[in-house]
């Protein structure tokens, strides 16, 4: 059975939610695509699937590798139609596309980086 356009979409983005954004497994929040946002529109036809990528930073030295994962990650349920990914270029990602999940994580993952700064520095024996 062949399953809907929407059903598809809906899977392309749950399967966003599995490619980590690098910057989150170097920072160690483990956010993923999903998590921040960094798709505009997904448009699913009889033989495509066309996913609209932002990236957090128009200058990402990662953008290669998050969309060879990305189509790593959606080749498997689109049914054999072409995945295609652009890159959003007429507008700006920003933070108001993170997720709930993504905030929390973020948030999270502040707290604990604040846990580790030293609250006091050893003193010289100057």
């Amino acid at each position: 059975m062949t399953a809907s356009p929407d059903a598809i979409k809906e899977s392309v983005v749950d399967a966003l939610g599995s490619v980590l954004d690098p910057c989150g497994l170097y920072n160690g929040s483990m956010t993923s695509i999903r998590d921040l946002g960094m798709y505009r529109d997904i448009v699913v036809t009889d033989d495509k699937v066309l996913i609209e990528v932002f990236l957090d930073d128009p200058a990402c030295a990662f953008s290669g590798q998050i969309l060879y994962h990305i189509h790593r990650a959606v080749d498997p349920i689109v049914e054999g139609r072409e995945v295609e990914m652009t890159m959003v270029t007429d507008e700006y990602w920003d933070t108001h596309r993170i997720t709930p999940e993504g905030q929390r994580k973020l948030e999270e993952n502040r707290k604990k980086s604040l846990r580790l700064i030293p609250l006091s520095v050893a003193k010289s024996n100057a």
